[in-house]
């Protein structure tokens, strides 16, 4: 009797523990969070996030005016994500939301906690439509990407009149693909035994990549001309290069578990080239390719939902792998069941939580490369958007700004491009076209000017003839009335110029202390900063990707030490999302920029880290590091530069190409100062991407719990005087450009220089 009564109550704690419940547990770094969340929003409607309920069939979403839900301004049952842009504006003023899940049964949790959010007057008004809306939108009929049948006549009088060079181009690419196709056999695999991340495995992971764009970037242009041609040997050769793909294994060598790079390409450029060469295949054609792209559309879907996008947005693959699905399902729609729910899964992604890495005010986590690269492929689906849906992405607060920021990091004449991976070698004329299309997307003429300036404008290809066409005239404005130097603190970074106009005649520090930490591509220790003389690199960050995952790329430039910052007892900052810095100051002036960063959060062993640069433009940088730790500690003040540095008593001489550095350290006094040209790990033997680097360690003689730094930085040889009291932490600073007299104590930061007179605590 006592063991049966026992599984009894064994029974009904089990049947208890199955019924849904809601996971309200907080946010931990790398996800996204429970937004809006006692925050103003900037638009109208916010997208409203919550955390993943596991078994959840669906959820339900009620917005109301007051904390008790007695006035309900907007509900939606049947939610299949978590998350969800209402498809309408909300009244303005405080607001309230919650949300339940319910199971296949329908039936709902309890709901979840009450959160609260404001919306202004001012909010930019941006619903998302939704998916019944978007489909009725969507022309039955082919073309769908980039353009409409009725679009055709406007672009053929196009390649006849002002963008005939443009066409004369994309044809002579088509003929040469009809006279030489690509190779359509089948990518390989990788051999058995293959190192992975290697030399051989290198060759046939990007290899792959490229031999799939080939085949499928042909199809796509080759299907362009036909549909501006109207000449069916175009659309033929698209046919065969399609069908040859879909002989290709998708559960093979470019199936998207086993080389992402190889399986992207083909979900948005073959959904083009069929939907652009559309009328020239069969019946059972269409059946092919369609069966074909529902196997890699299922992939890359099942990846997203796998690592829950919506939840964690931060996949940098991810990031583009949503509006490749998104283009396949509009190209598809009819033909493939599933392509609703992809468009429907694509732009709740772009509603509620894209762009991930920057926030209103512009900018990109993962640096200058990455931005272009994503920022470039995104305007493809803003494209097609526009196209299918008369959806305007530059209605969204970000890309009012995102345009400013290749242009502070980057004046024309730039050829080094700050903090992420790969950006070390970026030059503004890599950014005028992608400039170009953002200019023309904003209407902004400072953009248009800095396209210009920059020798760039739209690019080539399909595309561009697509954007060029659809291009009204911008006229051009030189940013004379904008200050020279501007912090994007969404993104932890501050730029700071001498000369936004040309940058072969700027002087330029770039600084880092970032909301986002330390992860992805944008993984640069916090605190961190940059000296850039006539837009080339002069104190830099060191090192260069190799190959993703390399033991150079996440040993050495994952760590503290190849920045220069601070190392404490010989470690860097955590490589994580929680890892955080913010930029707790920034002004500017035509005369002085100043910029504060506190990183103690980056740090295992730091209660305090609080780095303070005053840059005096054009001749001298005042850095002022103030470290507290919970013992006795030993620090390291790390510098990088790309010409060796010569070592004197307390101070370096840096003679590089662009120009003279003069570093004094005013404290401590006594540093051991080391040199070396080598890095460890180094980067693989066959990699090209080795800059040559010097590395400056410097170390006080005594191990403290509190310390301070305190250097000067004189540029290009100018007299720069210093006066300094430890006692009352008071320093002048003499300068060609005149006196300035700073208060740099551990509590209280002051900075008065001519008519500036600017204090913190």
């Amino acid at each position: 009797m006592k063991n049966s009564l026992f599984i009894l109550v064994l029974l009904l704690a089990a049947g208890a523990g199955s019924a849904l419940t809601l996971d309200e547990k907080p946010a931990q770094p790398g996800e996204w969070g429970y937004r809006p969340a006692d925050i103003q929003v900037d638009q109208n409607p916010p997208g409203f996030t919550w955390r993943p309920c596991r078994d959840a069939a669906s959820f339900v979403l009620q917005v109301a005016s007051d904390a008790d839900f007695t006035q309900i301004v907007y509900e939606h049952a049947g939610l299949p994500w978590n998350a969800h842009c209402p498809p309408k504006a909300l009244p303005t003023g405080r607001l309230y939301w919650r949300y339940a899940a319910a199971d296949e049964k329908g039936e709902r949790t309890a709901w979840s906690q009450t959160r609260t959010f404001e919306i202004p007057e001012d909010a930019v008004v941006f619903p998302q439509p939704g998916i019944d809306d978007l489909l009725k939108q969507l022309p039955e009929a082919h073309p769908r990407i980039f353009f409409r049948p009725e679009d055709i006549p406007h672009l053929q009088e196009q390649a006849q009149g002002a963008l005939a060079d443009r066409w004369k181009g994309i044809q002579g690419k088509a003929d040469k693909l009809l006279a030489t196709p690509p190779d359509t056999s089948e990518p390989p695999l990788y051999p058995k035994g293959t190192k992975h991340k290697g030399e051989e495995w290198k060759k046939i992971w990007w290899g792959n990549r490229v031999r799939m764009v080939a085949v499928v970037e042909g199809a796509a242009t080759l299907a362009f001309a036909y549909r501006i041609s109207g000449e069916e040997k175009y659309a033929e050769g698209a046919r065969d290069l399609l069908l040859a793909m879909c002989q290709w294994d998708p559960e093979g060598s470019t199936r998207y578990r086993y080389n992402d790079e190889a399986a992207m390409p083909a979900l948005y450029m073959a959904s083009r080239a069929y939907s652009w060469a559309y009328p020239i295949f069969t019946e059972a054609e269409r059946g092919t390719i369609a069966g074909i792209m529902r196997i890699r559309g299922g992939q890359a879907f099942k990846r997203l939902r796998g690592s829950q996008h919506l939840w964690r947005p931060y996949g940098s693959h991810n990031n583009r792998c949503w509006h490749f699905l998104g283009e396949l399902a509009m190209a598809f729609h009819g033909e493939i069941p599933e392509a609703p729910q992809w468009l429907d899964y694509a732009m709740t992604i772009f509603y509620t939580c894209y762009p991930a890495w920057g926030g209103k005010d512009g900018g990109w986590h993962e640096g200058m490369a990455y931005f272009s690269s994503y920022t470039s492929r995104v305007m493809w689906w803003g494209a097609a958007i526009r196209s299918a849906f008369g959806i305007d992405l530059f209605e969204r607060p970000f890309y009012h700004s995102v345009g400013y920021y290749p242009m502070y990091v980057l004046p024309p004449g730039s050829e080094t491009g700050g903090f992420g991976d790969l950006a070390l070698k970026r030059t503004s004329g890599q950014m005028a076209s992608l400039e170009a299309l953002l200019a023309s997307g904003a209407r902004n003429p400072y953009w248009q000017w800095y396209t210009k300036t920059s020798g760039g404008g739209i690019g080539g290809g399909y595309f561009g003839f697509v954007a060029a066409s659809q291009a009204a005239g911008l006229e051009s404005k030189p940013p004379t009335d904008l200050p020279s130097s501007r912090a994007f603190k969404g993104i932890g970074l501050a730029i700071l110029n001498t000369d936004l106009m040309d940058g072969k005649q700027n002087i330029q520090v770039h600084f880092k202390s970032s909301p986002f930490g330390r992860q992805s591509h944008g993984y640069n220790a916090n605190n961190a900063f940059l000296l850039n003389l006539h837009g080339q690199a002069a104190l830099v960050r060191a090192g260069e990707r190799d190959i993703h995952g390399s033991p150079h790329h996440y040993k050495y430039m994952h760590h503290s030490k190849s920045d220069n910052c601070i190392l404490v007892n010989g470690e860097g900052q955590r490589f994580s999302a929680g890892a955080t810095g913010r930029i707790s100051v920034f002004e500017t002036s035509p005369t002085v920029d100043v910029v504060v960063g506190e990183a103690d959060e980056a740090y295992d062993n730091l209660t305090r880290f609080t780095r303070r640069i005053v840059f005096l433009k054009p001749h001298a940088i005042v850095i002022h590091d103030v470290l507290d730790a919970p013992e006795p500690s030993s620090y390291e003040w790390t510098l990088h530069g790309s010409e060796p540095f010569e070592i004197g008593e307390n101070a370096l001489v840096w003679n590089g190409k662009p120009g003279k550095l003069d570093i004094r350290f005013l404290t401590p006094q006594n540093l051991a100062i080391t040199q070396t040209d080598t890095m460890d790990p180094p980067p693989y033997e066959w990699s090209r991407n080795k800059p040559p680097s010097w590395h400056i360690h410097t170390t006080p003689p005594e191990k403290a719990a509190h310390q301070e730094f305190l250097t000067v930085i004189a540029i290009e040889g100018a007299e720069v005087q210093t006066d300094h009291d430890p006692a009352t932490g008071a320093l002048k600073v003499t300068t060609p450009g005149g006196e300035a007299n700073l208060s740099l104590t551990a509590d209280a930061f002051g900075v008065q220089c001519g008519d500036i007179d600017w204090r913190w605590k």
